[in-house]
């Protein structure tokens, strides 16, 4: 058989296996969903624009309504309300218009749960056919859904301008609510704001719906590589009123004293190594209050502290300075009031940490002299 001849009947092997598979291919069709078609609720939400985001919930006890209610008007609802701002690329805690600066305001979130518990949800919500459940539903029937405005949740995304609402939605009850396992769809039961179209949201992950502040906040200041460390200042009670410095230069690993240990030995490389690495994930805690509304520093053991440590961070070609200081132990709990230069908050500091910066600095971090 010659070379045409082999090409000729490969082809026609590869035409018959072909007919099969089209055949199929068209029969399950109807069963692949092309996604970019969707409807959605909110169409081409991002939340690269979004600047401004409410998360309310109903108080469990409302304010009696007016003896003459308005009929134009929706119901009045008090809420419980998280507020969440962007500031200069970070979101932070904030607050709403009208009301008192709380003691978190200014606070940085968690940017990962803000895309998890929201932006994805808002992304994702179809309103198509196949998800309304119930066309113009009336007021008692919202009820039936958790989707009327005295136990829904609010949640309002607005733009960077705060001049545009991106999107705004109620959420109801969980879809299981009231229904057996085989009949149990992970979900929960959606209407936008303006409408009365009750729709089933079906999930990939469930919908957190959450306005404690504490949960919110993000706990990681930062994240430091020890080789970035280029200076460490310490003073405690051990130093006397007197602060210890150790310099090392770009791309050397060895750690100099500058000042503090003139009467002592060589600085110990892996003590001061060993308080480096723990500022590889520098995390607090918690959050007591701003310092712009702490008042009395004093209270705190802070003002002036006890214990004050630096580090200078090399970014580049230019520096950063870090300051900690660590103030009294919080009454009845196992952490220490503290402060850091990255955020300007009372925050507080398990005891495991504080106690690696509570040496005795004279005699733990140099060997004696002479050796």
């Amino acid at each position: 058989m010659n070379l045409r001849s082999r090409n000729l009947v490969l082809a026609v092997v590869c035409l018959v296996l072909a007919i099969p598979t089209a055949w199929q291919l068209y029969a399950d069709a109807d069963t692949f969903v092309d996604v970019g078609r969707i409807p959605l609720m909110f169409q081409g939400f991002t939340s690269d624009n979004a600047g401004w985001v409410l998360i309310a919930e109903p108080k469990p006890v409302q304010q009696p309504p007016p003896a003459n209610p308005n009929p134009n008007q929706p119901p009045r609802v008090d809420y419980n309300e998280l507020v969440l701002q962007l500031d200069d690329d970070t979101w932070r805690i904030g607050q709403s218009q009208g009301q008192a600066s709380g003691l978190l305001a200014g606070a940085p979130v968690k940017a990962g749960r803000l895309e998890s518990d929201v932006f994805h949800h808002l992304r994702m919500i179809r309103n198509d056919p196949e998800t309304l459940v119930l066309s113009n539903a009336t007021e008692e029937q919202l009820k039936k859904y958790g989707l009327d405005v005295e136990h829904a949740y609010l949640i309002k995304v607005v733009d960077k301008l705060g001049e545009n609402v991106l999107a705004e939605v109620f959420v109801g009850d969980d879809s299981s609510v009231g229904r057996s396992d085989t009949e149990a769809v992970r979900g929960v039961f959606v209407r936008q704001v303006g409408s009365n179209d009750v729709v089933l949201y079906e999930w990939e992950k469930p919908w957190r719906r959450n306005i404690e502040t504490d949960e919110w906040v993000e706990r990681v200041l930062a994240r430091i590589q020890p080789p970035q460390v280029r200076r460490l200042t310490i003073k405690n009670l051990s130093t006397k009123g007197k602060t210890f410095v150790f310099e090392r230069e770009r791309n050397k690993a060895l750690w100099v004293a500058k000042a503090g240990g003139e009467d002592l030995g060589a600085p110990r490389q892996s003590e001061i190594e060993g308080l480096i690495q723990r500022f590889g994930y520098l995390a607090v805690d918690g959050y007591e209050r701003s310092l712009r509304n702490a008042g009395n520093l004093t209270t705190y053991g802070l003002g002036p502290p006890e214990t004050v440590v630096t580090f200078t961070v090399a970014e580049g070609d230019s520096e950063k300075l870090v300051e900690i200081q660590i103030g009294n132990r919080v009454e009845g709990r196992n952490h220490y009031y503290m402060t850091c230069s990255l955020a300007p908050f009372i925050m507080t500091w398990s005891s495991s940490m504080v106690t690696n910066f509570e040496l005795d600095v004279p005699l733990r971090m140099f060997d004696p002299k002479g050796r």
